[in-house]
């Protein structure tokens, strides 16, 4: 995986140039864009959230972590809410593929418990 200052990206992004950043620190796991050079949005998880969001992004499960939302767009990108706060994130398709793959992977901190089957 890319890191940057502690932000991580999947294995699976190209470059780690336009990817869903990760960073975990104090005990919660934060989301942003590559794309907004840290001047975007940033979302926050706390531990149990956390670990929902990657079940729902593993199963390509409807949200109901109770931090963010995930909705498809029209171009199979995802725009990913933080319910409170409204901040919002947009990832193209491919990086989101990326990330689920990276989730996929246990890159993330996925359990095999926690992936699809075959």
């Amino acid at each position: 995986m890319a890191t940057t200052h502690g932000w991580r990206t999947s294995s699976f992004s190209s470059n780690g140039a336009s990817c869903v950043e990760v960073l975990e620190a104090d005990g919660a796991t934060y989301l942003r864009d590559t794309k907004s050079h840290g001047e975007g949005a940033v979302l926050h998880l706390d531990g149990p959230a956390w670990a929902a969001f990657l079940r729902e992004v593993a199963h390509d499960a409807p949200s109901a972590n109770g931090a963010v939302e995930v909705t498809a767009d029209e171009d199979g990108g995802r725009l990913v809410r933080e319910t409170s706060s409204d901040a919002v994130l947009l990832f193209r398709h491919d990086e989101w593929t990326a990330f689920r793959r990276g989730v996929l992977a246990g890159e993330f901190g996925a359990t095999p418990t926690d992936r699809p089957g075959p």
